[in-house]
């Protein structure tokens, strides 16, 4: 007699012992199975982990995308994309105008890893920049309408928020020197470099603290530093000697000719050094095509900078989906490897396993 296997036990992914048997599928169900590909596992693991007092938790969900999580439950949104492969065109892509290119192909590579519908609490979305992959139009539409969460970002960004129905009582408008105060975290707004942002839509350069903001989490595990999509800038030697920075996180890539769009290695060490930061870890580096090249050769790269020039520096490179806590992780590897253990329902138990009394000794 066959068995009969639920499709999902409760975890958020769905059985494999499902997916043996045979089941009318449509395409409906295609996306809805399919998508995200983690499910809502990792959604349950963040809502469901204690961050052990004097710590703080961040997960990558690849591109520019954190989750953070205080010792106070709090849990935050930082460059949320939770949105498709895209074009973009002249009339406001910043790097279009760069480049002289009339229209770009944005072709996504890292998973979904997180179901922005699925969050039973949130605590703040932060969004650095307007740019698409930052200011989602799926994530914000996904808080807006379940969470009662506010939004926080630079004057261009609350504009265009507004513009998706988000109501002025939950913007934030991210004003310099200015802060607020949320669960387990003082988040602190800074001047955040990003070039292309400024030359996103309208004529000429706009100013930066009207289209950028550098996110700083004073919590009591550290101080986490969100720069987006910035580019190097001598002025973040200011922000260095003005802040102690635990943890700073920056977009990293390759650039067509003409169109910057993503920090190369050296100029992500240049920036670590200018703020001083005890570690760093590099993001966007993964996940679109056209500022895409091998994520190995870049951080290794990135790496042997940091090691050879700022040996006080800890640069690591994460995976996505992976946990970091801060402090306690600082001091591991640079080259971020998945635990046995990591999202397990049940552990491994070896003890048990085929081999546990396998007599490694007999002879023949």
């Amino acid at each position: 007699m066959a068995i009969e296997y639920v499709k999902d036990d409760g975890r958020g992914i769905i059985s494999g012992g499902w997916l043996n048997q045979y089941h009318d599928i449509t395409k409906e169900d295609w996306y809805h199975d399919c998508f995200p590909q983690w499910g809502t596992l990792l959604n349950k693991h963040i809502e469901n982990y204690e961050v052990p007092k004097g710590e703080v938790a961040m997960w990558w969900c690849g591109g520019p995308s954190w989750v953070l999580k205080t010792d106070e439950g709090g849990i935050f949104f930082i460059d949320q994309y939770s949105g498709p492969a895209m074009y973009t065109d002249k009339s406001y892509c910043g790097v279009c105008n760069q480049s002289g290119s009339k229209s770009i192909n944005w072709i996504r590579l890292n998973p979904q890893i997180i179901d922005p519908w699925e969050f039973k609490r949130l605590d703040g979305v932060f969004c650095t920049h307007k740019h698409q992959d930052h200011c989602d139009i799926y994530t914000i539409n996904a808080a807006l309408k379940t969470t009662d969460t506010k939004f926080y970002g630079p004057p261009v960004v609350a504009e265009k928020i507004k513009g998706m129905g988000v109501p002025e009582d939950r913007i934030v408008v991210s004003k310099l020197g200015e802060s607020v105060k949320l669960p387990g975290a003082e988040v602190e707004f800074l001047y955040c470099f990003d070039t292309t942002a400024a030359q996103t839509g309208g004529e000429g350069m706009l100013p930066y603290e009207e289209v950028a903001t550098s996110f700083l989490f004073k919590t009591s595990g550290g101080n986490i530093l969100f720069l987006g999509d910035t580019w190097f800038h001598d002025a973040y030697v200011a922000v260095g000697q003005k802040y102690d920075i635990d943890v700073a996180t920056f977009d990293m890539g390759w650039n067509a000719s003409g169109a910057t769009d993503k920090m190369t290695p050296y100029d992500c060490a240049r920036v670590c050094q200018l703020l001083n930061c005890k570690v760093a870890i590099p993001d966007h580096y993964d996940n679109w095509v056209n500022t895409g090249i091998s994520p190995e050769l870049l951080c290794q790269q990135f790496i042997d900078i940091v090691n050879q020039n700022t040996p006080h520096i800890k640069p690591i490179r994460l995976l996505v989906g992976a946990q970091f806590n801060y402090p306690r992780d600082a001091e591991g590897d640079s080259y971020y490897r998945y635990p046995d253990d990591i999202y397990q329902t049940d552990p491994y138990d070896f003890e048990n396993g085929k081999y546990a009394e396998f007599d490694v000794t007999k002879k023949k």
